[in-house]
């Protein structure tokens, strides 16, 4: 029915068909699957479903009878009419509801009610004795349904409400949403409506609990909601109503809690008001936080100070011994922390420095501004006095301190921090005996690494452990990074810098900062870095880190700081060299070609210096031995110097005392002997740098030949047996051995061939000649041109290469004869007895010194003067790389300030014209058009360059960010492909050792 009103008249007609319409408006909807098709004709070329027709018709509920339908609607004309044909206002549908409980529904249905309506049928119904169900207090059946009291306070609807209330319904029913009427008011914030709820005199209510406190789904009371809403009006109104404070949600938490987790001072206020006086600051919810805690967490710092002005404690801890400072630090929030560690020093001072339980990490709260990258945490939590050096639990973190955790993270900037208070924290280990460099190298923390090492730790730092498994920093990160190699020269080159001058500049100073391969304070270990280079081996090509400017320049004046003491060596050892040389020339020579001996070649003399120059290299090599250890025994020098001893010590006695003149062995002895000696003084000589790289030139060339001749041997013995054959094992082919030796001559040109096949030669190999000259042929071919002009090409197929490589191997060797050196040279022995003025002298010309300054415009300078050109040179073109470097970052820098001040000032510009009041800009304009033209115009041209100025701006930021991101990536990518394959590699080599078992 329409809106119109309709007379009474019409309603006493209605009455009077009472006996014929009761039947018709007591009739209940029953609704059931609706299995009706559209007709084929109806349907349409569009691939959706068509035939949901229960979907579309009007929504009736289970059991409804038209008054149901009219009292949802709130139609007061039909609800008037259909109770005069005689409904019954009691009958309930499927759910229990009668039409009163079901007033106003279709409001959930996106229907119009209109509160006037609603009132009217209400009322109607009540003087009709309707009654209702799902407005009762105790009536779980009834929960979770929206009842005309939720309906009434969504359409604002006060007279409404008061019919209700004066009904009898009662407010703790829930809706649909989980509830109340008044948590509906709270979340609409409608003040009347809650305060007629909360203040309404109800019947058979527990005097001792107020309205307010009934609970919506969560167990939120009415100032609970309000409270999470931050709905200072609710607040105040439900605790005018006489709400509880310490009303517990089904989490455990009170108002309370959700007042300092919302941070609204002004609400918090109006409920500790409260709290205080009922002793409720420190509850706990049931994840043990207290008020306190939740202002913590959300970084409120007003509430936080407001919550300890009223009396909270400091001294609860949450589940796992995690107390106030360790939340606070956790989730970063200085200015909180920064109250709390002010608030009570002596509770402070208690808590700073305790850790969390082990399966809460283990951590102080130091700790765990560290691991979230809260620097302003960092250097608060250390200027109260944090324990720099305190370790966390054993599990999971290994005792590690604060400088290992940002070692393990990357966190550079935390460990600067660190740094700056405490730098000896670089040589604190954790519980696994790692070096926070240990960390950082093992998990590929690259811009920490070169912190730590700027600021002294060590490279050759052993992890602690059985020895087997100690490893050195400078291992880890060979092992660990993607391209090691590439990485540690960056780091070798940031040592080398000028004063950001020219080359050409007289006052241009370069500086070489060599505390990165000595980084301890001990003299005798300044070789230990390099030594631990060395023992990475070279898988990733890391040898040729020692021909870096840096490592060539610092072995170089190691070099001359030991060269005294090498001179001594050489000394001893030439001697020995000597003295068997002239005996043996003594004993030898003047037998063979039978002339008178000089006195002064007294076999006897020279017999004793002999073995005397042999008592001094042995008792040198005693120390050697007791420096290198194993290593020692696998070189090939070591086994040349024995040898060469060995034979030496021999033939003396075979000649002076025994007296075996006549015997051959003698004379091979002594050839041996002294062909190992002076093999063995061409590798004390190669240890020179101006001459050491030709020797091991040379080695590496016939390395090269050997495997090539070892490859193709079998060429050359199948050649050597042909012609021995062929040749009637006549002369020069006469045997297996003189055909292989004559054979690999002819490889060298050699051939004889006028020899081989004269007029004797001829008429012997009559019947096989034309073969023999054909074998000739293919050997000529094979063996005297490919073979050969292979040999050359392979041997010396790259000779800046192999200089390359000749350099390298000299420095290695250079290293492990100067580590072996340096040792002996600082042994307790040589400093107890020699005198302390001589060991001062030697002190000073020995070390080297940490930092040197070269001016490449003086080269009168003392080290200028000492280094080579070459390295000098590689030196300035380093630190000339490195100034390039530090300009283009800092003109990078230049220009991206510019482009910001441009951009703010366009901006400020813009924004001043766009505050320019119009009316002004209209009278101008009206004055002078031209003028406002030239005004618009420029402002115009100004909003165009702003813009393009933002667009440069952010794309600059975005490929910034961009590049970052991407290398950062690759890095990790190659750190993780470097991992994978050690672990391979590892696996590949057990399995080797399983199979050769």
């Amino acid at each position: 029915m329409g809106t119109e009103s309709i007379s009474s008249e019409a309603e006493k007609d209605v009455r009077n068909c009472f006996t014929i319409t009761r039947e018709l408006t007591d009739v209940r909807c029953h609704l059931g699957e609706v299995n009706t098709e559209l007709p084929k004709i109806w349907w349409d070329n569009i691939d959706h479903d068509c035939k949901d027709i229960k979907g579309s018709m009007p929504l009736f509920q289970p059991g409804w009878t038209p008054l149901h339908v009219a009292s949802s609607c709130a139609r007061k004309h039909c609800t008037r009419l259909l109770l005069a044909a005689g409904a019954d206002p009691n009958i309930e549908d499927l759910e229990g509801r009668t039409p009163l409980d079901v007033a106003g529904y279709a409001f959930y249905y996106e229907k119009e009610i209109i509160e006037d309506d609603l009132v009217n049928v209400i009322k109607m119904l009540l003087k009709a004795g309707g009654t209702f169900n799902t407005m009762r207090s105790n009536t779980d059946k009834f929960n979770y349904m929206d009842t005309p009291l939720h309906t009434a306070v969504e359409i604002e609807s006060l007279e409404a409400i008061q019919e209700l209330l004066d009904a009898g319904v009662w407010v703790s029913c829930l809706n649909k949403a989980g509830e109340t009427p008044l948590h509906v008011c709270v979340r609409r914030e409608l003040e009347e409506h809650l305060q007629l709820l909360a203040n309404y005199d109800y019947v058979n209510v527990n005097p001792l609990l107020a309205i307010v406190d009934v609970k919506d789904k969560n167990g939120h009371s009415v100032l609970q909601e309000a409270v999470e809403t931050g709905w200072v009006t609710g607040v105040c109104t439900a605790l005018e109503a006489g709400a509880d404070v310490t009303s517990k949600a089904k989490d455990g938490e009170t108002p309370i809690h959700s007042a300092a987790a919302r941070g609204d001072i002004n609400i918090l206020n109006e409920i500790l008001s409260v709290a205080k006086q009922r002793d409720a600051l420190d509850y706990q919810n049931e994840g043990g936080e207290t008020a306190l805690y939740k202002a913590i967490i959300h970084g409120h710092v007003d509430c936080v100070a407001q919550i300890l002005a009223e009396g909270a404690s400091l001294n609860i801890n949450l589940p796992g011994d995690l107390n106030v400072l360790h939340v606070a630090a956790n989730y970063g929030h200085v200015d909180v922390l920064r109250i709390l560690l002010g608030h009570n020093e002596a509770v402070t001072e208690s808590l700073i420095n305790k850790l969390t339980a082990g399966d809460r990490r283990g951590f102080s709260p130091l700790h765990f501004a560290v691991s979230n990258n809260h620097k302003e945490c960092v250097e608060l939590l250390l200027s109260k006095g944090a324990d720099i050096r305190l370790r966390s639990s054993c599990s999971p973190h290994k005792l590690s301190t604060p400088l290992h955790i940002a070692a393990a993270k990357n966190y550079v900037d935390i460990a600067k921090i660190i740094l700056s208070f405490d730098i000896t924290t670089v040589h604190e280990v954790n519980g696994m005996g790692w070096f926070p460099l240990h960390t950082a190298s093992h998990h590929g923390s690259r811009d920490v690494i070169a912190l730590l090492l700027k600021e002294g730790a060590d490279l050759s730092g052993y992890t602690e452990g059985p020895k087997k498994y100690r490893r050195t920093a400078i291992d880890m990160i060979i092992n660990n990074l993607s391209k090691p190699t590439e990485f540690m020269e960056d780091i070798f080159d940031s040592y080398i810098s000028s004063n950001g001058q020219d080359l050409q500049d007289h006052n241009c100073k370069v500086t070489v900062n060599y505390g990165i391969l000595m980084p301890t304070v001990y003299e005798m270990e300044q070789m230990k870095v390099i030594e631990a280079l060395l023992k990475t081996g070279n898988r990733n090509g890391q040898t040729r880190l020692l021909v870096h400017p840096l490592v060539e320049s610092f072995l170089y004046l190691k070099w001359k700081a030991l060269l005294p003491f090498f001179y001594t060596i050489i000394c001893v050892y030439a001697i020995f060299l000597v003295s068997l040389t002239t005996f043996v020339t003594s004993v030898f020579f003047y037998k063979d070609t039978e002339e008178a001996m000089p006195a002064w070649l007294d076999v006897t003399i020279w017999g004793n210096i002999v073995y005397v120059s042999i008592c001094l290299i042995v008792l040198q090599e005693i120390l050697y031995m007791n420096v290198k250890s194993s290593r020692y025994f696998l070189q090939l020098e070591t086994w040349v110097k024995f040898g060469s001893l060995a034979f030496s010590v021999i033939l003396p006695y075979a000649v002076i005392v025994v007296q075996l003149n006549d015997a051959e062995w003698p004379r091979h002895v002594a050839t041996v002997a002294l062909l190992l000696s002076w093999l063995e003084m061409m590798f004390l000589l190669s240890r020179f740098p101006k001459w050491g790289y030709y020797v091991l030139m040379f080695g590496k060339v016939a390395t090269n030949v050997i495997k090539i001749l070892l490859t193709f041997v079998f060429l050359v013995i199948g050649f050597s047996f042909s012609f021995m054959i062929q040749f009637r094992s006549q002369k020069p082919f006469d045997g297996p051995w003189a055909a292989l030796v004559k054979t690999i001559v002819m490889m060298t040109s050699e051939f004889d061939y006028t020899a081989l096949f004269d007029e004797e030669h001829s008429k012997k190999l009559a019947s096989s000649l034309i073969i023999v000259r054909v074998i000739f042929l293919v050997f000529l071919i094979l063996a005297a041109i490919v073979l050969m002009n292979l040999l050359v090409g392979v041997a010396v197929n790259d000779i800046n290469e192999l200089k390359l490589l000749g350099n390298i191997r000299r420095l290695v060797k250079q290293v492990e004869f100067l580590g072996t050196l340096d040792t002996l040279v600082y042994n307790k022995v040589f400093t107890t007895i020699l005198p302390r003025r001589v060991n001062q002298s030697l002190k000073r010309k020995r070390k080297v010194n940490s930092i040197i300054l070269l001016n490449p415009g003086k080269s009168s300078w003392r080290y200028t003067k000492l280094l080579p050109s070459r390295i000098k040179d590689a030196i300035f073109n380093k630190a000339q790389i490195q100034k390039k470097q530090i300009d283009d970052e800092q003109g990078l820098l230049s220009f991206n300030k510019k482009l910001n001040d441009m951009h703010d000032i366009l901006t400020s510009i813009s924004e001043k014209k766009e505050a320019e009041p119009a009316p002004d800009l209209q009278i101008c304009g009206d004055e002078d058009p031209k003028s406002k033209c030239k005004i618009d115009n420029l402002v115009s041209h100004l909003n165009e360059l702003d813009t393009v100025i933002g667009d440069i701006k952010n794309q600059t930021t975005a490929q910034a960010e961009e590049s970052k991101s991407s290398i950062a990536a690759l890095n990790f990518k190659l750190d993780q492909l470097s991992s994978e394959l050690r672990m391979t590699n590892m696996f590949l080599l057990a399995l080797e050792k399983k199979l050769a078992k």
